[in-house]
Formats: structure tokens, C-alpha cells, sequence
């Protein structure tokens, strides 16, 4: 499962352990939180209370009926608008139905996207400018990065 899991209006973000809709937190706590990170994984499918039990409560050997309802309750709440995409299949288990989307966090796009452009405006920079001083000392540390101390010092096996 990736990073970020949307359905609907509503984002479950696996790293930060959040829960938002429409960019609102939900507050959730946190064995209601794996139990929904669980329904979700396995969308579409019916999740047994059994299943639930052992990976969310493996080494508890009291009743967890009560943990589980408590939590569907929770999920439930929290979820909103959305609580009808949680449904009780009876006897069995619990269903998370309708579509659900990964997505790479926007963040992590938005470095990546910043390097790169950082990368290729330095870049530029030191080919349109090589005749320059300061045009020159950047297109010498980008081509010959063995000349540059400071890549030798980030990237000591790029050194000759």
C-alpha cells in the first residue's frame, strides 16, 4: 500500500498517521487507525473479525469483540459523509467498498520537481555564462565534479 491513500473526499496518510478530509485532520486513534489502514488495504473485499484480531490485537487473549466494535464505531465517526463506503457484512466481518486511489504526496513531488530545476537552472547557468568568472566556477564544479571540493566533500567517491 502506498504512502497516501485517498477515497472520496478523504486522505489516509500511512507516514504522518492522519486522517484528513477535504485538508481538515480527523482525530483518530490509533488501533482504530490500523483497523481502517487494514479495511482499506483490502478493499472491495470482506475483512473477518478473526483476520482483525490477529493483526491488530495478536497477543491479546481477553474478548476483542469489544475492541472491534469500538473501533468500527470510531472509524465510523470519523469517516463522516463517507461511513456508508464501511459496511457490516453480518457474521462475517466488514467491507470497505468503493474506489480507492494511491498517491505519491505532493511534497515529495515538489522537492523532486525543485532539484531538478535547480539542478538544470545551475546548470544552464554555468554553459550560457562560462565566459564569466562566476559562470565559469559553476560550469567547472558541474562538469568536473573532482575539481569541486565541495562534491568531494558530499561525494567522497567521486574524488580521483
Amino acid at each position: 500500500m502506498r504512502d497516501v491513500v485517498v477515497f472520496g473526499r478523504t486522505t489516509l496518510d500511512l507516514r504522518t498517521r492522519t486522517l484528513r478530509r477535504d485538508g481538515r485532520t480527523i482525530p483518530l486513534q490509533s488501533q482504530p487507525f490500523d483497523l481502517l489502514v487494514l479495511l482499506v488495504a483490502r478493499a472491495d473485499t470482506v475483512v473477518t473479525r478473526e483476520s482483525m484480531r490477529e493483526t491488530i490485537w495478536p497477543d491479546v487473549v481477553v474478548e476483542y469483540d469489544q475492541n472491534i466494535n469500538f473501533a468500527i464505531r470510531q472509524i465510523r465517526l470519523a469517516l463522516g459523509p463517507d461511513a456508508d463506503r464501511l459496511q457490516t457484512i453480518p457474521r462475517r466481518g466488514y467491507r470497505f467498498v468503493g474506489p480507492v486511489a494511491a498517491r505519491t504526496p505532493r511534497r515529495r513531488a515538489f522537492l523532486a520537481t525543485a532539484a531538478a530545476a535547480a539542478f538544470v537552472f545551475a546548470f544552464g547557468a554555468g554553459i550560457v555564462s562560462a565566459h564569466t568568472p562566476s559562470g565559469a566556477s559553476i560550469y567547472e564544479h558541474l562538469v568536473h565534479p573532482d575539481h569541486c571540493p565541495y562534491l568531494r566533500f558530499l561525494f567522497p567517491s567521486h574524488t580521483s
